[in-house]
């Protein structure tokens, strides 16, 4: 189960940003992966992306993903992380959905992880 945690992380050397929030420990854990990672040449929790998606009553929302990811080679990543214990709600697969076919779209890769 996630644990519900908020915060900054502070000073990040790969976001453009000097602090980035996090809503769950899932994300901060994320994070701290992300700029220990030498393939990673940026990363952001702002990137200003929204993905449009229908959920199970045919109503249209929009969705956030939770990491905009370039990599040293140039590839570009959406990463979504989540409790294990979440994947397999039909929302969280409709907007799985939605991501991926939004970002095949765009030449961008989509990865749900569960850090």
């Amino acid at each position: 189960m996630t644990i519900s945690k908020h915060g900054n992380f502070e000073n990040p050397k790969k976001s453009p940003w000097n602090f980035e929030k996090f809503q769950s420990d899932l994300e901060r854990r994320m994070m701290v992966k992300l700029e220990a990672d030498p393939l990673v040449k940026k990363w952001m929790k702002r990137h200003g992306i929204t993905i449009p998606w229908i959920d199970g009553q045919k109503h249209q929302r929009r969705y956030v993903p939770d990491f905009f990811v370039e990599y040293v080679d140039g590839k570009k990543e959406i990463i979504e992380v989540k409790d294990p214990s979440r994947i397999d709600s039909n929302d969280v697969q409709r907007k799985r959905k939605a991501a991926e076919i939004w970002c095949r779209q765009r030449g961008i890769e989509y990865l749900m992880a569960t850090v």
